[in-house]
């Protein structure tokens, strides 16, 4: 239970600093420096989650990297706030919609696993979807 709660700690830092710095640096910097703080205090970064996400499924990091839903949540939160940024960029565009879809692929797969509805998430998925159309 303990190593939940930092997790969901260290997530919440992260997605904090995100927001900070959607508001004066490059995407590409903040995915580097999400990338980098990731790496540094859960010992993986976004491109290792989205290979997991994609070869293991979000099951996976619930049973084995210590995730609920409340985590879950907030990495979906991390990966919808670095897509913005970078979706309008042409250099970043491709990276945007992964992120955009592997965020929706988390907000649906709580949506499944929780019985507590959340606005915001429902939001935040149909925003996603209308992007990804």
């Amino acid at each position: 239970m303990k190593q939940i709660q930092q997790l969901t700690q260290v997530l919440n830092r992260i997605l904090v600093q995100v927001l900070k710095l959607k508001k004066s640096d490059s995407a590409t910097e903040i995915a580097s420096f999400t990338s980098q703080k990731l790496k540094e205090k859960l010992d993986v970064d976004i491109e290792e989650i989205s290979s997991i996400m994609d070869s293991k499924g979000l099951a996976y990091l619930k049973t084995h990297k210590n995730f609920d839903n409340e985590n879950l949540n907030i990495l979906a939160d991390i990966f919808y706030e670095l897509a913005e940024p970078c979706f309008e960029d042409s250099n970043t565009h491709q990276q945007s919609l992964k992120l955009y879809s592997q965020s929706l692929q988390i907000y649906e797969f709580i949506e499944t696993d929780e019985k507590t509805y959340s606005i915001d998430r429902n939001v935040k998925i149909t925003k996603i979807k209308d992007i990804l159309e």
